[in-house]
């Protein structure tokens, strides 16, 4: 009786977790949700967007270039970011970082294995603009 009991109750368990392992694998690496986006006030041919930058555990983004400016602040988790011709940079949560328009971002990667890493940027933007293009022949890093 004891052996039955036990492995109804793994089954169980299995049963329970199996659903939260398959919605965690479903995430996307990197999920950027736009939280606000207007005309600049005062800069006719510009726009103002907020995002949230969601990377999954060991996600990282392509190398890429914004054609606006973008202040970042780490909210939630690690942050590895470098541009081009500069150091790499190790940022924690309530680091900020800036990126001057047409920078090459070639490094955005959260180097945690089991945390998730949430960045707000702030972008300033030529209206209508894409907010990055990849970096062709760079990879992934």
């Amino acid at each position: 009786m004891k052996p039955t009991l036990l492995l109804a109750a793994t089954l169980l368990a299995l049963n329970l977790t199996t659903p939260l392992a398959v919605n965690a694998a479903d995430k996307e690496p990197v999920e950027i949700k736009e939280l606000f986006k207007r005309a600049h006030p005062e800069l006719a041919d510009k726009e103002v967007l907020v995002k949230r930058i969601e990377l999954q555990p060991g996600a990282s983004a392509p190398p890429h270039v914004h054609p606006g400016m973008v202040t970042g602040y780490v909210e939630r988790g690690s942050l590895e970011f470098q541009l081009k011709d500069e150091p790499l940079l190790k940022l924690k949560a309530g680091d900020t970082f800036f990126e001057p328009p047409g920078s090459y971002h070639m490094v955005a990667r959260n180097p945690d294995a089991t945390n998730v890493t949430v960045v707000i940027a702030f972008v300033v933007n030529p209206k209508g603009a894409p907010l990055s293009t990849p970096l062709e022949g760079h990879g992934k890093h």
